[in-house]
């Protein structure tokens, strides 16, 4: 699996790397990693659970495996490409990135997308893909289904979550290893948010969080982090970047903001 690294050594994250606008820097500040698709190489080991560290997740409710056809791998389709979440019949929510730096493209013939499971590889039902809808400069793309996934949606959230509130993150990436093979099963973990207005791997805006009970890595792209309101949750952010050291995923993490995205997304999606 390809990762493209931001910055090879521990260094700071300023202007000079996201633009004018990006958050100024501190010397604590860890290397951001755009944690690309997992892929189904078999590089690393084989871990279980996903999500560093957090929980396993009871439900899959409203949240999608992306699935591509890995021609290196020689296996064909069913490999873990990205993590997603269900946002209307036919829209999955994803991330940017898990398509524009892996050649895919807007190709959909390479996506298939499975539902209502908390396998990636087992159970629900799998629906093939027709379409890849990109976002311009924000890490945040659409996938159009070829039939109704009959399934839950997720709430679209219009604001961004609170600095210092506690939100959660799910996906099926690996265990600490950024290298790592995909979990079987899908997970979630709590983190905290630091700040709603930096940089998401293109550059859009994103949410900033440092890492609770667990942290994101590689194969969690694209995974949704959600914020609860009245109990209810509400889609914040697209998982987009994770700090790493030696190769570990760490934190912290960025997530595309999606309220920052919404009229694009209700726009494309009909909704």
């Amino acid at each position: 699996m390809r990762i493209r690294t931001f910055l090879t050594a521990a260094a700071i994250i300023g202007a000079s790397l996201f633009g004018a606008g990006a958050p100024s820097a501190t010397a604590a500040d860890t290397d951001l990693t755009t944690i690309l698709p997992i892929g189904a190489s078999g590089d690393g080991v084989t871990e279980d659970p996903a999500i560093v560290n957090g929980e396993a997740a009871d439900s899959a409710d409203g949240i999608a495996a992306i699935l591509w056809d890995n021609s290196d791998a020689g296996t064909g389709r069913g490999n873990l490409l990205c993590s997603g979440s269900i946002i209307a019949e036919r829209w999955i929510l994803t991330a940017k990135h898990c398509f524009s730096t892996t050649g895919i493209g807007q190709d959909a013939s390479k996506i298939q997308v499975r539902v209502k499971s908390t396998k990636y590889n087992d159970g629900g039902g799998v629906i093939e893909v027709d379409d890849i809808k990109l976002r311009a400069s924000h890490d945040i793309a659409l996938l159009h289904l070829t039939r109704d996934a009959n399934s839950e949606h997720v709430r679209l959230a219009s604001a961004s979550p609170v600095v210092g509130s506690t939100n959660y993150v799910f996906g099926w990436g690996s265990q600490s290893n950024r290298y790592g093979a995909p979990s079987v099963n899908l997970k979630r973990a709590t983190i905290k948010v630091t700040d709603i207005d930096y940089v998401d791997s293109v550059g859009g805006r994103a949410i900033l969080s440092s890492k609770g009970n667990g942290i994101v890595c590689s194969g969690d792209s694209g995974g949704p982090q959600f914020k609860l309101v009245d109990g209810l949750r509400y889609q914040v952010g697209v998982t987009s970047q994770t700090g790493v050291v030696n190769n570990i995923c760490v934190g912290p993490m960025t997530a595309a903001t999606v309220p920052t995205s919404l009229d694009w997304i209700n726009s494309v999606a009909g909704l």
